[in-house]
């Protein structure tokens, strides 16, 4: 009888440390209205098919338009690509979904105790230029934002085999995409950029005042380019819209296209 005591106190004990270790479900709400994120996805198979066939396509035309007079890139090959192309396959849709999805999840965390009304608005979204950087060893692209836009989108059509870096401590350099922020001043809980290494059919979407760029690299085996589509595009919300209809104020969509 005494062991019997002494073996229920001990499991009372046991079971008392137990619930105080446990670990307690909590209802978390993420509070970051200074910090505009960075949308990462992955194409649909059949829409990455029919992006590498488009990218094809207007690569090997003659007559495709040079858009690299708008671009802060160092590369040769910066094609246009005309929404004519997205619209006979269908894939015109998609991109103006996913900047609908964009815009919700971005207003949702500006204001987050407006997210009901924030999902219930109406959107309206423009595709403005969408264009290919067939980028080749040595080319890069130099810190830049993009202009009289509000969103924009990188898409991956062809990773080459890089070769190493040279620093292993900066192993993720070469070919990567770094986007750059000053916004993080605590040390512990921020960051001030983050660099990805690119895979095929990854897709990034982000406000077009994101500053990024992308670093050079160096390819010896296979097929060296490094093929991305992106555009820019608008939107204003049906709210705004009949705001400027009624003359009190001036959308984006009226702007030029100018990309930097």
């Amino acid at each position: 009888e005494t062991m019997n005591r002494r073996d229920r106190r001990q499991a009372e004990r046991n079971a008392k440390k137990s619930n105080n270790e446990k670990s307690h479900e909590l209802p978390i709400h993420l509070i970051q209205p200074w910090a505009v994120p960075i949308i990462h996805s992955k194409l649909p198979p059949e829409i990455l098919q029919t992006m590498i066939e488009i990218s094809d396509d207007v690569i090997a035309d003659k007559n495709s338009i040079s858009h690299g007079g708008y671009l802060a890139g160092q590369i040769d090959t910066e094609l246009r690509v005309p929404h004519e192309k997205l619209n006979e396959v269908g894939a015109m849709n998609f991109f103006l979904d996913l900047c609908n999805h964009f815009v919700k999840v971005v207003k949702g965390q500006q204001y987050p105790y407006d997210a009901e009304k924030i999902q219930a608005e109406k959107l309206f979204i423009q595709m403005l230029t969408m264009w290919i950087v067939s980028q080749k060893p040595n080319e890069y692209n130099p810190i830049h934002i993009h202009t009289e836009c509000q969103i924009s989108c990188v898409m991956y059509l062809k990773i080459p085999k890089f070769e190493s870096s040279k620093k292993t401590h900066r192993s993720q350099d070469d070919g990567s995409i770094t986007f750059v922020s000053n916004s993080p001043k605590d040390p512990e809980f921020g960051a001030t950029s983050i660099s990805i290494r690119p895979m095929l059919g990854d897709i990034f979407i982000f406000s077009a005042h994101q500053q990024h760029l992308v670093y050079p690299y160096r390819c010896s085996e296979g097929d060296p380019e490094r093929r991305s589509v992106s555009f820019n595009a608008v939107f204003e919300t049906e709210t705004s819209r009949k705001s400027r209809l009624a003359g009190e104020s001036k959308h984006p969509m009226e702007n030029p296209i100018k990309v930097m």
